[in-house]
């Protein structure tokens, strides 16, 4: 990001030029790189569109005593709705919230076979999983991971936004689920998925805000996330 000190010819200047953007903050005239622009890829969202309906009808199909299992389990967990934090996640959100994972996942992972869940294990959700550091390595974009995975048990559940400058620090920007695989070890890698998405891969010294959280074959459910806005390096 560089920084412009105006003169008596140009006292101000604004808005974009040649892939750069003019914008003025706190600290005064500021000149950084224009965010890529979202591929609106339609096929992927219409394949989330068409998931939701599958798991609507698989709902559907349960038995009653399918659905007061998972109504068991929801009292158990005692997860709080997303947009009121007064109500507690009930048995059907809760099958939409586990399988929409699932389905959206399905062909990144060995884990989700079948692609529905359709009776819940009622354990405890795993321990949520932390970034500690996310990079550009060569032409990859890595994300260094508290700890140790393994892909045959774990799947790793990433939300990244588009390229932020410095100066955007709202924490509710847009975010896209990253449909890479999980590897493993200690690094995730999802540089092809997020130039799909957003048109180019991060560079170093951009911004981006993030949430993570990780599935477990052993609780077949996923912890809460770990939200944090990082600068690659």
């Amino acid at each position: 990001m560089a920084r412009i000190q105006t003169s008596a010819i140009i006292s101000n200047i604004s808005g974009k030029v040649n892939g750069s953007v003019f914008q003025r903050n706190q600290g005064g005239l500021i000149l950084r790189n224009q965010s890529a622009k979202i591929n609106s890829n339609t096929t992927r969202s219409n394949s989330h569109r068409v998931g939701i309906s599958t798991i609507q009808g698989y709902w559907q199909g349960l038995t009653d005593a399918e659905r007061l299992l998972w109504s068991t389990y929801a009292t158990y967990l005692n997860k709080k709705q997303k947009k009121n934090p007064t109500l507690n996640v009930n048995g059907h959100q809760l099958f939409l919230n586990i399988n929409s994972i699932r389905y959206d996942l399905q062909f990144v992972t060995p884990v989700f076979t079948p692609t529905l869940l359709t009776t819940p294990i009622l354990t405890p959700v795993p321990q949520p999983i932390n970034i500690t550091s996310l990079y550009r390595n060569g032409l990859a974009l890595e994300c260094l991971l508290d700890r140790n995975v393994l892909n045959a048990d774990d799947v790793i559940i990433l939300y990244i936004s588009r390229p932020l400058s410095g100066s955007q620090m709202s924490a509710h920007v847009k975010q896209t689920l990253m449909k890479s695989p999980t590897t493993d070890g200690t690094t995730f890698e999802c540089s092809a998925y997020y130039e799909e998405v957003y048109g180019r891969v991060i560079e170093t010294g951009e911004w981006c805000q993030t949430r993570i959280a990780i599935y477990n074959v052993s609780s077949d459910n996923y912890s809460s996330y770990s939200v944090k806005r990082f600068e690659v390096g």
